[in-house]
Protein backbone atom coordinates (compact mmCIF):
# COMPACT_ATOMS: atom_id res chain seq x y z
CA UNK A 1 0.00 0.00 0.00
CA UNK A 2 1.64 3.46 -0.76
CA UNK A 3 1.15 5.98 1.88
CA UNK A 4 1.38 9.88 1.97
CA UNK A 5 1.58 12.29 4.70
CA UNK A 6 3.45 15.91 4.98
CA UNK A 7 7.23 15.66 5.44
CA UNK A 8 7.40 14.70 8.95
CA UNK A 9 10.92 13.78 10.26
CA UNK A 10 9.81 11.88 13.02
CA UNK A 11 7.00 9.43 11.05
CA UNK A 12 10.19 9.22 8.40
CA UNK A 13 12.36 7.66 10.73
CA UNK A 14 9.64 5.06 12.20
CA UNK A 15 9.15 4.18 8.67
CA UNK A 16 12.21 3.63 7.79
CA UNK A 17 12.52 1.02 10.46
CA UNK A 18 9.58 -1.18 8.52
CA UNK A 19 11.37 -3.96 6.40
CA UNK A 20 10.64 -4.18 3.12
CA UNK A 21 9.50 -0.23 2.88
CA UNK A 22 10.27 2.06 -0.31
CA UNK A 23 10.30 5.78 -0.90
CA UNK A 24 8.46 6.13 -4.09
CA UNK A 25 9.98 9.37 -5.89
CA UNK A 26 7.36 9.72 -8.76
CA UNK A 27 4.49 9.18 -5.65
CA UNK A 28 6.12 11.31 -3.49
CA UNK A 29 4.75 8.61 -0.98
CA UNK A 30 5.75 5.10 0.72
CA UNK A 31 5.48 1.69 -0.46
CA UNK A 32 4.36 -0.48 3.00
CA UNK A 33 3.98 -4.18 2.47
CA UNK A 34 0.83 -5.38 3.43
CA UNK A 35 1.96 -7.45 6.19
CA UNK A 36 2.90 -4.26 7.95
CA UNK A 37 0.76 -1.47 7.54
CA UNK A 38 0.04 -1.65 10.90
CA UNK A 39 3.39 -0.34 12.43
CA UNK A 40 2.57 2.38 9.57
CA UNK A 41 -0.20 3.10 10.70
CA UNK A 42 0.99 3.88 13.92
CA UNK A 43 4.18 5.68 12.44
CA UNK A 44 1.43 8.49 11.20
CA UNK A 45 -0.90 8.39 13.93
CA UNK A 46 0.01 11.04 16.48
CA UNK A 47 0.26 13.51 13.72
CA UNK A 48 -2.25 12.66 11.44
CA UNK A 49 -5.18 10.05 12.40
CA UNK A 50 -7.07 10.33 9.97
CA UNK A 51 -4.12 8.86 7.31
CA UNK A 52 -4.20 6.25 10.14
CA UNK A 53 -7.21 5.27 10.18
CA UNK A 54 -7.49 5.03 6.17
CA UNK A 55 -4.51 2.10 7.05
CA UNK A 56 -6.22 0.61 8.85
CA UNK A 57 -9.19 -0.23 7.28
CA UNK A 58 -7.63 -1.34 4.29
CA UNK A 59 -5.52 -3.25 6.40
CA UNK A 60 -8.33 -5.19 8.00
CA UNK A 61 -10.01 -6.30 4.61
CA UNK A 62 -6.68 -7.94 4.02
CA UNK A 63 -6.24 -9.59 7.33
CA UNK A 64 -8.16 -12.67 7.44
CA UNK A 65 -6.31 -14.27 4.39
CA UNK A 66 -2.64 -12.21 5.56
CA UNK A 67 -3.07 -14.52 8.50
CA UNK A 68 -3.92 -17.57 6.94
CA UNK A 69 -0.91 -17.53 4.95
CA UNK A 70 1.62 -16.66 7.60
CA UNK A 71 0.21 -19.47 9.53
CA UNK A 72 0.54 -21.84 6.60
CA UNK A 73 3.90 -20.49 5.57
CA UNK A 74 5.01 -20.76 9.36
CA UNK A 75 3.73 -24.17 10.26
CA UNK A 76 5.75 -27.32 9.68
CA UNK A 77 2.75 -29.80 9.58
CA UNK A 78 -0.77 -29.52 10.14
CA UNK A 79 -0.70 -31.06 13.72
CA UNK A 80 0.55 -27.39 14.10
CA UNK A 81 -1.95 -25.06 13.05
CA UNK A 82 -3.19 -23.12 16.01
CA UNK A 83 -5.63 -20.60 14.77
CA UNK A 84 -9.26 -21.46 13.73
CA UNK A 85 -8.15 -19.45 10.40
CA UNK A 86 -5.52 -21.31 9.21
CA UNK A 87 -6.86 -24.49 10.26
CA UNK A 88 -10.39 -23.98 8.27
CA UNK A 89 -8.09 -22.95 4.95
CA UNK A 90 -6.46 -26.39 5.41
CA UNK A 91 -9.91 -27.76 5.34
CA UNK A 92 -11.60 -26.47 2.50
CA UNK A 93 -8.73 -27.79 -0.06
CA UNK A 94 -8.82 -31.07 1.51
CA UNK A 95 -12.01 -30.88 0.67
CA UNK A 96 -11.56 -30.39 -2.72
CA UNK A 97 -8.67 -32.64 -3.41
CA UNK A 98 -9.70 -35.78 -5.57
CA UNK A 99 -6.12 -37.32 -6.38
CA UNK A 100 -5.95 -41.02 -7.06
CA UNK A 101 -3.05 -41.21 -4.56
CA UNK A 102 -2.54 -39.97 -1.10
CA UNK A 103 -0.71 -37.26 0.08
CA UNK A 104 1.21 -36.69 3.78
CA UNK A 105 -0.48 -34.27 5.52
CA UNK A 106 2.35 -31.61 5.76
CA UNK A 107 1.55 -31.93 1.61
CA UNK A 108 -1.77 -31.06 1.94
CA UNK A 109 -0.33 -28.45 3.94
CA UNK A 110 1.89 -27.16 1.14
CA UNK A 111 -1.42 -27.40 -1.23
CA UNK A 112 -3.02 -25.40 1.40
CA UNK A 113 -0.61 -22.25 1.51
CA UNK A 114 -0.23 -22.49 -2.72
CA UNK A 115 -4.04 -21.94 -2.74
CA UNK A 116 -3.60 -19.37 -0.03
CA UNK A 117 -0.93 -17.08 -1.09
CA UNK A 118 -2.66 -13.73 -2.68
CA UNK A 119 0.55 -12.96 -4.50
CA UNK A 120 0.91 -13.68 -8.15
CA UNK A 121 3.57 -16.74 -7.09
CA UNK A 122 4.88 -18.30 -3.93
CA UNK A 123 7.94 -20.59 -3.72
CA UNK A 124 8.23 -24.32 -1.59
CA UNK A 125 11.28 -24.95 -0.39
CA UNK A 126 10.81 -28.33 1.16
CA UNK A 127 14.09 -30.35 1.96
CA UNK A 128 15.35 -32.83 -0.94
CA UNK A 129 12.79 -35.93 -1.05
CA UNK A 130 9.95 -34.06 0.91
CA UNK A 131 7.78 -33.72 -2.48
CA UNK A 132 7.73 -30.65 -3.78
CA UNK A 133 7.08 -31.84 -7.26
CA UNK A 134 3.87 -33.68 -5.71
CA UNK A 135 2.40 -30.51 -3.89
CA UNK A 136 2.82 -28.66 -6.85
CA UNK A 137 0.59 -31.07 -8.62
CA UNK A 138 -1.79 -31.66 -6.38
CA UNK A 139 -2.22 -27.82 -6.38
CA UNK A 140 -3.02 -28.05 -9.89
CA UNK A 141 -5.17 -30.78 -9.66
CA UNK A 142 -6.77 -28.23 -8.05
CA UNK A 143 -7.35 -26.24 -11.72
CA UNK A 144 -7.87 -28.31 -14.87
CA UNK A 145 -8.69 -25.18 -17.00
CA UNK A 146 -5.08 -23.46 -16.03
CA UNK A 147 -3.03 -23.67 -18.80
CA UNK A 148 0.62 -24.68 -17.18
CA UNK A 149 4.28 -24.61 -18.38
CA UNK A 150 6.98 -25.96 -16.31
CA UNK A 151 10.60 -25.03 -16.57
CA UNK A 152 13.08 -27.53 -15.40
CA UNK A 153 16.77 -28.90 -15.46
CA UNK A 154 16.93 -30.90 -18.67
CA UNK A 155 17.58 -34.25 -16.12
CA UNK A 156 14.20 -34.09 -14.67
CA UNK A 157 11.98 -33.69 -17.50
CA UNK A 158 10.87 -37.22 -17.94
CA UNK A 159 10.40 -37.77 -14.30
CA UNK A 160 8.05 -34.68 -14.35
CA UNK A 161 6.24 -35.71 -17.47
CA UNK A 162 5.58 -39.42 -15.10
CA UNK A 163 4.59 -37.84 -12.23
CA UNK A 164 2.48 -35.84 -14.09
CA UNK A 165 0.57 -38.51 -15.48
CA UNK A 166 0.42 -40.16 -12.31
CA UNK A 167 -0.75 -37.07 -10.29
CA UNK A 168 -2.96 -35.52 -12.80
CA UNK A 169 -4.01 -38.33 -15.27
CA UNK A 170 -6.25 -36.19 -17.04
CA UNK A 171 -3.76 -33.58 -18.88
CA UNK A 172 -2.57 -33.67 -21.83
CA UNK A 173 1.46 -33.11 -21.64
CA UNK A 174 4.12 -32.39 -24.46
CA UNK A 175 7.43 -32.42 -23.57
CA UNK A 176 10.25 -30.40 -25.15
CA UNK A 177 13.06 -32.27 -26.51
CA UNK A 178 15.01 -30.15 -28.58
CA UNK A 179 15.07 -26.50 -30.00
CA UNK A 180 13.69 -28.12 -33.22
CA UNK A 181 10.48 -29.31 -31.24
CA UNK A 182 7.46 -27.55 -32.34
CA UNK A 183 5.31 -26.22 -29.36
CA UNK A 184 1.87 -27.39 -29.35
CA UNK A 185 -0.21 -24.52 -28.02
CA UNK A 186 -3.01 -26.69 -26.90
CA UNK A 187 -1.57 -28.98 -24.56
CA UNK A 188 -2.53 -28.44 -21.11
CA UNK A 189 1.07 -28.95 -19.38
CA UNK A 190 3.86 -27.90 -21.30
CA UNK A 191 7.77 -29.05 -19.75
CA UNK A 192 10.81 -27.55 -21.45
CA UNK A 193 14.06 -27.56 -19.53
CA UNK A 194 16.37 -24.10 -18.93
CA UNK A 195 18.74 -24.60 -21.95
CA UNK A 196 15.84 -24.62 -24.59
CA UNK A 197 14.04 -21.74 -23.10
CA UNK A 198 15.54 -19.04 -24.72
CA UNK A 199 15.22 -20.56 -28.33
CA UNK A 200 11.54 -21.05 -27.44
CA UNK A 201 10.45 -18.45 -25.75
CA UNK A 202 8.21 -16.54 -28.47
CA UNK A 203 6.08 -19.66 -29.14
CA UNK A 204 6.02 -20.06 -25.40
CA UNK A 205 4.67 -16.69 -25.03
CA UNK A 206 1.86 -17.51 -27.37
CA UNK A 207 0.34 -20.14 -24.87
CA UNK A 208 -0.19 -17.27 -22.48
CA UNK A 209 0.30 -19.61 -19.52
CA UNK A 210 -2.04 -19.52 -16.38
CA UNK A 211 0.94 -20.89 -14.44
CA UNK A 212 4.74 -21.10 -14.64
CA UNK A 213 6.44 -23.42 -12.36
CA UNK A 214 10.30 -23.01 -12.05
CA UNK A 215 11.72 -26.28 -10.58
CA UNK A 216 15.00 -25.55 -9.12
CA UNK A 217 14.87 -21.90 -9.37
CA UNK A 218 18.23 -21.13 -8.68
CA UNK A 219 18.70 -22.14 -11.96
CA UNK A 220 17.78 -18.19 -12.60
CA UNK A 221 20.16 -16.69 -10.13
CA UNK A 222 22.56 -15.28 -13.19
CA UNK A 223 20.34 -12.20 -13.97
CA UNK A 224 22.68 -11.73 -17.95
CA UNK A 225 22.15 -15.46 -18.79
CA UNK A 226 19.90 -16.00 -21.98
CA UNK A 227 17.83 -18.67 -19.96
CA UNK A 228 17.09 -16.48 -17.05
CA UNK A 229 16.02 -13.13 -19.52
CA UNK A 230 13.93 -16.10 -20.85
CA UNK A 231 12.50 -17.31 -17.78
CA UNK A 232 11.15 -13.87 -16.33
CA UNK A 233 9.67 -13.22 -19.81
CA UNK A 234 8.09 -16.02 -19.61
CA UNK A 235 7.13 -15.48 -15.92
CA UNK A 236 5.71 -12.11 -16.08
CA UNK A 237 3.17 -12.87 -19.03
CA UNK A 238 1.64 -15.99 -16.20
CA UNK A 239 -1.15 -15.20 -13.98
CA UNK A 240 0.85 -17.15 -11.45
CA UNK A 241 4.52 -18.32 -10.75
CA UNK A 242 6.25 -21.06 -8.24
CA UNK A 243 9.69 -21.53 -7.47
CA UNK A 244 10.82 -24.87 -6.08
CA UNK A 245 13.97 -25.48 -4.40
CA UNK A 246 15.63 -27.59 -1.54
CA UNK A 247 18.44 -24.42 -1.17
CA UNK A 248 17.81 -22.33 1.80
CA UNK A 249 16.92 -18.75 0.67
CA UNK A 250 18.54 -17.77 3.63
CA UNK A 251 22.05 -18.92 3.23
CA UNK A 252 22.57 -17.98 -1.01
CA UNK A 253 19.98 -14.92 -1.36
CA UNK A 254 21.27 -13.27 -4.00
CA UNK A 255 19.84 -16.75 -5.41
CA UNK A 256 16.42 -16.38 -5.11
CA UNK A 257 16.22 -12.33 -6.24
CA UNK A 258 15.16 -13.20 -9.69
CA UNK A 259 12.19 -15.33 -8.35
CA UNK A 260 11.38 -13.05 -5.53
CA UNK A 261 10.75 -10.68 -8.18
CA UNK A 262 8.50 -12.30 -10.41
CA UNK A 263 6.73 -13.70 -7.48
CA UNK A 264 6.06 -10.12 -6.15
CA UNK A 265 7.62 -7.26 -8.36
CA UNK A 266 6.20 -4.07 -6.29
CA UNK A 267 7.92 -5.66 -3.21
CA UNK A 268 11.33 -6.69 -5.01
CA UNK A 269 12.39 -4.52 -7.12
CA UNK A 270 15.92 -3.49 -7.43
CA UNK A 271 19.04 -6.31 -7.58
CA UNK A 272 21.39 -3.93 -6.66
CA UNK A 273 18.88 -2.56 -3.22
CA UNK A 274 18.39 -6.10 -2.61
CA UNK A 275 22.00 -7.66 -2.81
CA UNK A 276 23.20 -4.34 -0.49
CA UNK A 277 20.74 -4.72 1.97
CA UNK A 278 20.46 -8.25 2.40
CA UNK A 279 23.50 -10.19 0.60
CA UNK A 280 26.54 -8.41 2.22
CA UNK A 281 26.76 -6.68 -0.69
CA UNK A 282 31.12 -5.15 -0.88
CA UNK A 283 33.12 -3.49 -4.01
CA UNK A 284 35.82 -5.35 -4.17
CA UNK A 285 37.63 -2.67 -6.61
CA UNK A 286 36.17 -4.21 -9.82
CA UNK A 287 32.78 -4.52 -9.20
CA UNK A 288 29.90 -5.19 -6.57
CA UNK A 289 29.77 -8.77 -4.65
CA UNK A 290 26.81 -10.22 -3.27
CA UNK A 291 27.94 -13.46 -1.78
CA UNK A 292 26.74 -13.51 1.51
CA UNK A 293 24.16 -12.27 4.24
CA UNK A 294 23.21 -9.88 5.90
CA UNK A 295 19.87 -8.21 7.58
CA UNK A 296 18.85 -12.04 8.22
CA UNK A 297 16.17 -11.80 10.22
CA UNK A 298 14.47 -8.67 8.50
CA UNK A 299 14.62 -10.79 5.43
CA UNK A 300 13.26 -13.96 6.99
CA UNK A 301 10.39 -11.91 8.22
CA UNK A 302 9.79 -9.95 4.88
CA UNK A 303 9.92 -13.53 2.65
CA UNK A 304 7.81 -15.16 5.11
CA UNK A 305 4.30 -14.59 3.24
CA UNK A 306 5.88 -15.87 -0.26
CA UNK A 307 7.87 -19.17 0.96
CA UNK A 308 7.81 -22.87 2.69
CA UNK A 309 10.00 -24.69 3.84
CA UNK A 310 10.38 -27.92 6.07
CA UNK A 311 13.11 -30.51 6.66
CA UNK A 312 12.97 -34.09 7.06
CA UNK A 313 13.16 -34.32 10.74
CA UNK A 314 10.43 -31.76 10.77
CA UNK A 315 8.11 -33.82 9.41
CA UNK A 316 9.48 -37.43 10.62
CA UNK A 317 6.43 -38.78 12.31
CA UNK A 318 4.79 -38.73 8.65
CA UNK A 319 7.01 -40.08 7.04
CA UNK A 320 7.72 -44.37 6.66
CA UNK A 321 10.83 -45.21 8.36
CA UNK A 322 12.50 -46.29 4.70
CA UNK A 323 10.74 -45.67 0.90
CA UNK A 324 12.13 -45.98 -2.74
CA UNK A 325 11.47 -43.53 -5.18
CA UNK A 326 12.06 -43.56 -8.87
CA UNK A 327 14.09 -40.85 -10.69
CA UNK A 328 13.27 -41.58 -14.48
CA UNK A 329 15.78 -39.66 -16.82
CA UNK A 330 16.82 -39.78 -20.52
CA UNK A 331 19.93 -41.03 -22.25
CA UNK A 332 22.49 -38.40 -22.64
CA UNK A 333 23.07 -37.57 -26.47
CA UNK A 334 26.84 -38.02 -26.33
CA UNK A 335 26.31 -41.88 -25.18
CA UNK A 336 23.13 -42.04 -27.20
CA UNK A 337 24.86 -43.79 -30.40
CA UNK A 338 26.95 -46.40 -28.90
CA UNK A 339 24.07 -47.08 -26.80
CA UNK A 340 21.84 -48.05 -29.95
CA UNK A 341 24.85 -49.65 -31.59
CA UNK A 342 25.22 -51.66 -28.61
CA UNK A 343 21.92 -52.62 -28.25
CA UNK A 344 21.37 -53.90 -31.84
CA UNK A 345 24.69 -55.93 -31.17
CA UNK A 346 22.82 -57.62 -28.10
CA UNK A 347 19.29 -58.08 -30.30
CA UNK A 348 21.30 -60.00 -33.04
CA UNK A 349 22.86 -62.17 -31.13
CA UNK A 350 19.65 -63.12 -29.10
CA UNK A 351 17.81 -63.92 -32.37
CA UNK A 352 21.35 -66.31 -32.91
CA UNK A 353 20.51 -67.76 -29.37
CA UNK A 354 16.59 -68.57 -30.29
CA UNK A 355 17.69 -70.38 -33.40
CA UNK A 356 20.89 -71.76 -32.60
CA UNK A 357 21.36 -75.72 -32.20
CA UNK A 358 22.51 -77.61 -29.26
CA UNK A 359 25.97 -78.20 -29.86
CA UNK A 360 27.00 -74.09 -29.99
CA UNK A 361 24.06 -73.03 -27.78
CA UNK A 362 26.02 -72.49 -24.52
CA UNK A 363 28.69 -70.16 -26.17
CA UNK A 364 26.18 -68.30 -28.23
CA UNK A 365 24.39 -68.12 -24.82
CA UNK A 366 27.17 -66.53 -22.59
CA UNK A 367 28.18 -64.02 -25.79
CA UNK A 368 24.61 -62.86 -25.01
CA UNK A 369 25.24 -62.93 -21.09
CA UNK A 370 28.95 -60.90 -21.95
CA UNK A 371 27.08 -58.16 -24.16
CA UNK A 372 24.36 -57.24 -21.84
CA UNK A 373 27.07 -56.71 -19.96
CA UNK A 374 28.09 -54.25 -22.08
CA UNK A 375 24.88 -52.54 -22.38
CA UNK A 376 24.65 -52.26 -18.60
CA UNK A 377 28.13 -50.55 -18.60
CA UNK A 378 27.11 -47.89 -20.99
CA UNK A 379 24.12 -47.63 -18.59
CA UNK A 380 25.69 -46.75 -15.68
CA UNK A 381 28.53 -44.63 -17.59
CA UNK A 382 25.03 -42.84 -18.86
CA UNK A 383 23.47 -42.49 -15.50
CA UNK A 384 26.73 -41.46 -14.03
CA UNK A 385 26.65 -38.12 -16.47
CA UNK A 386 22.80 -37.05 -14.94
CA UNK A 387 23.71 -38.34 -11.34
CA UNK A 388 25.69 -35.08 -10.86
CA UNK A 389 22.70 -32.61 -10.95
CA UNK A 390 21.04 -34.80 -7.95
CA UNK A 391 23.98 -35.12 -5.97
CA UNK A 392 24.11 -30.89 -5.74
CA UNK A 393 20.53 -30.50 -5.02
CA UNK A 394 20.94 -32.76 -2.66
CA UNK A 395 24.04 -31.91 -0.45
CA UNK A 396 23.18 -28.04 -1.32
CA UNK A 397 20.75 -28.23 1.86
CA UNK A 398 23.55 -30.14 4.00
CA UNK A 399 22.18 -33.76 3.70
CA UNK A 400 24.74 -36.39 3.39
CA UNK A 401 24.25 -38.91 0.50
CA UNK A 402 25.25 -42.79 -0.18
CA UNK A 403 26.45 -42.89 -3.79
CA UNK A 404 25.71 -46.75 -5.15
CA UNK A 405 27.84 -47.47 -8.20
CA UNK A 406 29.25 -50.69 -9.58
CA UNK A 407 31.64 -50.62 -12.56
CA UNK A 408 34.94 -48.88 -11.31
CA UNK A 409 35.05 -46.14 -13.61
CA UNK A 410 31.36 -45.07 -13.15
CA UNK A 411 32.94 -44.55 -9.81
CA UNK A 412 35.51 -42.94 -10.96
CA UNK A 413 33.48 -40.78 -13.35
CA UNK A 414 31.69 -39.29 -10.16
CA UNK A 415 35.02 -39.02 -8.09
CA UNK A 416 36.19 -36.74 -10.81
CA UNK A 417 33.20 -34.56 -10.37
CA UNK A 418 33.22 -34.24 -6.78
CA UNK A 419 36.63 -33.27 -6.81
CA UNK A 420 35.98 -31.07 -9.37
CA UNK A 421 32.92 -29.42 -7.40
CA UNK A 422 35.39 -29.44 -4.06
CA UNK A 423 32.77 -31.58 -2.73
CA UNK A 424 34.24 -33.38 0.33
CA UNK A 425 33.82 -37.42 0.14
CA UNK A 426 34.75 -40.65 0.74
CA UNK A 427 35.00 -43.92 -1.55
CA UNK A 428 35.28 -47.10 -0.85
CA UNK A 429 35.20 -50.18 -3.14
CA UNK A 430 36.50 -53.47 -3.91
CA UNK A 431 39.92 -52.23 -4.67
CA UNK A 432 39.78 -50.10 -1.18
CA UNK A 433 42.36 -52.27 1.26
CA UNK A 434 40.57 -53.44 4.21
CA UNK A 435 42.74 -51.82 6.82
CA UNK A 436 41.53 -48.19 5.05
CA UNK A 437 37.58 -48.61 4.75
CA UNK A 438 36.54 -48.29 8.60
CA UNK A 439 38.89 -44.88 8.49
CA UNK A 440 36.61 -44.15 5.56
CA UNK A 441 33.64 -45.25 7.39
CA UNK A 442 34.35 -43.03 10.65
CA UNK A 443 34.96 -39.91 8.91
CA UNK A 444 32.18 -39.71 6.10
CA UNK A 445 29.94 -40.44 9.94
CA UNK A 446 31.99 -37.69 11.60
CA UNK A 447 33.31 -35.20 9.51
CA UNK A 448 30.85 -32.80 8.30
CA UNK A 449 32.65 -31.86 5.53
CA UNK A 450 32.38 -35.24 3.59
CA UNK A 451 29.48 -35.03 2.00
CA UNK A 452 29.02 -37.67 -0.08
CA UNK A 453 30.16 -41.59 0.34
CA UNK A 454 30.89 -42.95 -3.39
CA UNK A 455 30.60 -47.03 -2.78
CA UNK A 456 29.56 -50.18 -4.37
CA UNK A 457 28.44 -53.79 -3.20
CA UNK A 458 32.39 -53.46 -1.37
CA UNK A 459 30.80 -52.27 1.57
CA UNK A 460 30.12 -55.03 4.56
CA UNK A 461 27.26 -56.12 6.22
CA UNK A 462 27.45 -54.39 9.62
CA UNK A 463 28.74 -51.27 7.96
CA UNK A 464 27.01 -48.11 9.67
CA UNK A 465 26.29 -45.00 7.82
CA UNK A 466 23.42 -43.78 9.34
CA UNK A 467 24.76 -39.77 8.42
CA UNK A 468 23.34 -40.05 5.63
CA UNK A 469 19.56 -41.10 5.06
CA UNK A 470 19.18 -40.42 1.62
CA UNK A 471 20.98 -43.19 -1.04
CA UNK A 472 21.20 -42.76 -4.71
CA UNK A 473 21.48 -45.65 -6.31
CA UNK A 474 23.58 -44.50 -10.14
CA UNK A 475 23.70 -48.26 -10.97
CA UNK A 476 21.22 -51.25 -10.09
CA UNK A 477 22.40 -54.83 -9.10
CA UNK A 478 21.02 -58.00 -10.52
CA UNK A 479 19.98 -59.51 -6.96
CA UNK A 480 17.44 -57.35 -4.86
CA UNK A 481 18.79 -59.10 -1.85
CA UNK A 482 21.94 -57.62 -2.18
CA UNK A 483 19.96 -54.16 -2.84
CA UNK A 484 18.39 -54.21 0.11
CA UNK A 485 22.09 -55.15 2.38
CA UNK A 486 23.32 -51.91 0.48
CA UNK A 487 20.23 -49.93 1.79
CA UNK A 488 20.80 -51.36 4.87
CA UNK A 489 23.87 -49.23 5.39
CA UNK A 490 21.55 -46.28 6.18
CA UNK A 491 18.54 -48.01 7.03
CA UNK A 492 19.66 -49.66 10.67
CA UNK A 493 20.10 -48.71 14.14
CA UNK A 494 21.24 -45.07 15.10
CA UNK A 495 19.36 -43.36 11.93
CA UNK A 496 17.10 -40.50 13.49
CA UNK A 497 15.47 -39.96 9.95
CA UNK A 498 13.38 -41.22 7.05
CA UNK A 499 15.13 -42.89 4.76
CA UNK A 500 14.51 -42.70 1.15
CA UNK A 501 16.14 -44.57 -1.35
CA UNK A 502 16.48 -43.40 -4.45
CA UNK A 503 16.89 -45.51 -7.73
CA UNK A 504 17.74 -43.67 -11.40
CA UNK A 505 15.94 -45.28 -14.07
CA UNK A 506 17.13 -44.21 -17.78
CA UNK A 507 14.04 -44.64 -19.49
CA UNK A 508 13.39 -46.67 -23.06
CA UNK A 509 16.49 -48.62 -22.44
CA UNK A 510 17.65 -51.84 -20.93
CA UNK A 511 17.74 -50.67 -17.59
CA UNK A 512 14.10 -49.98 -17.58
CA UNK A 513 13.68 -53.91 -18.02
CA UNK A 514 16.50 -54.58 -15.50
CA UNK A 515 14.54 -52.76 -13.03
CA UNK A 516 11.34 -54.16 -13.40
CA UNK A 517 12.27 -57.61 -13.42
CA UNK A 518 14.39 -56.76 -10.21
CA UNK A 519 11.27 -54.99 -8.41
CA UNK A 520 8.84 -57.34 -9.54
CA UNK A 521 11.31 -60.31 -7.49
CA UNK A 522 11.72 -58.02 -4.73
CA UNK A 523 7.98 -57.86 -4.11
CA UNK A 524 7.00 -61.31 -5.01
CA UNK A 525 9.98 -62.58 -2.22
CA UNK A 526 8.26 -59.97 0.28
CA UNK A 527 4.79 -61.86 0.03
CA UNK A 528 7.11 -65.58 0.53
CA UNK A 529 6.85 -66.84 4.01
CA UNK A 530 9.98 -68.18 3.97
CA UNK A 531 12.23 -65.35 4.45
CA UNK A 532 15.67 -67.46 3.23
CA UNK A 533 14.23 -67.23 -0.11
CA UNK A 534 16.94 -65.49 -2.32
CA UNK A 535 17.37 -64.82 -5.72
CA UNK A 536 20.28 -65.05 -7.49
CA UNK A 537 21.61 -62.54 -10.20
CA UNK A 538 22.03 -65.06 -12.80
CA UNK A 539 18.61 -65.89 -12.85
CA UNK A 540 17.67 -62.72 -13.30
CA UNK A 541 19.92 -62.14 -16.28
CA UNK A 542 18.40 -65.74 -18.14
CA UNK A 543 15.06 -63.70 -17.15
CA UNK A 544 15.88 -60.63 -18.88
CA UNK A 545 17.34 -62.48 -22.15
CA UNK A 546 14.75 -64.37 -22.49
CA UNK A 547 12.22 -61.41 -22.13
CA UNK A 548 14.27 -59.61 -25.10
CA UNK A 549 13.90 -62.63 -27.21
CA UNK A 550 10.58 -62.64 -27.11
Amino acid sequence: MLIKFPYNTEIISRIREIPGRKWVPDEKGWDIPDRYLHRAAEAVDSYYPSVAETIRIYASRLAPKQAAVEELSSALTPDTLSTEIGIEALTKVKAKLDLNHNLFPYQELGVAFLDTVPNRGAIIADAPGLGKTIETLAWLSLYPKRSTIVIVPASVKRNWARETEKWIPGRSVQVIMSGKDKVDISTDVTIINYDLLWKLKEDLIQIQPDIVVFDECTYLKERKAKRTKAAILLGKTAKFVIGLSGTPIINRPIEFFNMLNLIEPKQFTSWFKFGLRYCNGEHNGYGWQFNGTSNTKELQSLIQPYIIRRRKEDVLTELPSKRREVLYIEMPGNIRADYIAAETDLMSTVRIVQNNQEDTANDVHNNALAKLGILRHLVGLAKAEVAQDYIKNFIQDGEKLLVFGHHHDVLDLLEEFLKKEEIGYERVDGTTATKLRQPAVDSFQTDKSKMVFLTSTAMGMGVTLTAASNALFVERQWSPATEEQMEDRIHRIGQEKGVIIWYMQLESTIDEKMATLVDNKRELLSTLLDKNERTSSNSIMQELLADLSR
